[in-house]
């Protein structure tokens, strides 16, 4: 075999190890295998191990081993995290990966009042220790995968075998069969290769690095996937209402539960539907307000040169920019530097006439009501379709954007999951 030629990695180890008129060869990647456990677990047993077959059935003895008949697939082994072993006239090849990740840590992302705080791990052997430790049924089922051409991704998909949906698997295995991509490193990126549709702004599927949710998922006949490399698990099939479901709802009074889910998705109209009715008001139906209302927004706007919905735009974009600035920036001065750009930019561009007052409570309204969303996936694509809807309502008025609403709710009802209804209200199991 070749595998010399792999010199070529700097990384790259060829050892021999001889005792007596024994031998052997080792080839791994030092980058990428534990050494000190290649030593305690090969190197000294080998020495204390006086018979080749007996060293050899001690070999078949790890729990991840495999003969190896061809180059190729010894060259995939070591880059798998394998050591290779070459001896007499056979070679084998056992599993002596080392992976580092963090320590498990707070969820950072899903931050919960009551309940666990831990979070998934990068590493995927960690994550499914977390959720067998929290899901102890025997029907709980495991299957690995491998996916991408170059990077070779450990894929685990689990279900509850007597919960599921077998046409749920029967689908995803098609889906999985027909995946063909160079390199997959996040539980993102695997969605968009689920989805049938492309261009759908919508999640399909749930992203959390939450242990609890993954569980109360699985416990409701969904599928997990968790991906090497990763912290976020991916759940689908999943619906529309599961975006505006918090960990904290199941652990609440059920009235103060229901009243915390009845507030987000006001929210999600407010941040939608708000900025185009008041474009749309403004400009086609101010005579729907009263008459002292009517008259503090024309006064808010004597001095503005631009039309409303130009206006809103403007400030809608600054506050995205305010947004994206708060989450690229470090930490240490990301809420500073944004608390007082956006005091800044609102108290100048007000006192100049660039917008009205007015304007300014609409904004922060639209602004506050999107971060109730708890699902980030779902809180990027409201803040994506609220454009559209202000330039149905600077179109044609109140009337385009009820019609806007109506093709939206169409093309949700329209939309599937792992081939389920993405609006389907009615299950079995709730959270």
């Amino acid at each position: 075999m070749r595998l010399n030629e792999l010199k070529k990695n700097d990384d790259f180890i060829k050892r021999e190890v001889k005792y007596g008129e024994r031998k052997i060869t080792l080839y791994y990647l030092k980058s990428i295998c534990d050494e000190e456990k290649i030593t305690d677990t090969i190197i000294s047993p080998f020495y204390e191990i006086f018979k080749m077959d007996t060293f050899v059935d001690y070999i078949q003895s790890f729990e991840e081993w495999a003969i190896i008949d061809k180059e190729k697939v010894a060259i995939d082994k070591i880059f798998g995290g394998n050591v290779v072993i070459s001896l007499e006239d056979k070679i084998y090849a056992v599993k002596m990966d080392k992976f580092e990740s963090r320590s498990i840590s707070e969820s950072s992302e899903e931050s919960v009042l009551q309940g666990p705080k831990d979070s998934l791990s990068e590493k995927i052997s960690t994550s499914l220790n977390i959720i067998r430790n929290r899901y102890r049924k025997d029907t709980l089922i495991v299957k690995n995968h491998k996916l991408g051409q170059n990077s070779k991704t450990n894929l685990i998909v689990l279900y509850d075998n007597t919960l599921c949906d077998h046409e749920n698997l029967l689908y995803l295995n098609n889906k999985l069969k027909n995946i063909e991509v160079d390199l997959l490193q996040s539980a993102g990126q695997l969605q968009k290769f689920l989805m049938d549709r492309k261009w759908c702004p919508f999640p399909l599927f749930l992203t959390t690095e939450r242990p609890d949710r993954v569980v109360t998922n699985l416990s409701q006949g969904k599928i997990v996937f968790l991906i090497e490399g990763s912290s976020w698990a991916l759940i689908g099939p999943a619906r529309f209402y599961d975006f505006f479901k918090s960990m904290d709802d199941p652990v609440e009074l059920p009235i103060v539960g229901k009243f915390f889910i009845l507030i987000r998705y006001i929210a999600v109209i407010i941040t939608l539907f708000f900025p185009a009715l008041y474009v749309a008001v403004i400009s086609y139906t101010p005579e729907i307000l009263k008459i002292q209302f009517a008259l503090l927004i024309a006064g808010s706007r004597i001095s503005v040169p631009f039309p409303s919905y130009a206006e809103i735009i403007f400030m809608m974009i600054m506050a995205e920019f305010l947004s994206e600035a708060s989450i690229r920036l470090p930490r240490t001065i990301s809420s500073s530097a944004t608390t007082v750009g956006g005091l800044i930019l609102g108290q100048a561009a007000s006192e100049a006439g660039l917008i009205g007052d007015v304007m300014i409570v609409v904004i922060a309204t639209v602004a506050l009501s999107i971060f109730v969303i708890p699902i980030n996936s779902m809180h990027q694509a409201i803040r994506v379709l609220r454009y559209p809807f202000i330039i149905l309502g600077s179109l044609f008025g109140a009337i385009g954007v009820l019609i806007g609403a109506f093709a939206l709710l169409t093309y949700l009802c329209n939309l599937r999951s792992l081939g389920k209804p993405y609006m389907q209200l009615l299950t079995n199991k709730t959270l």
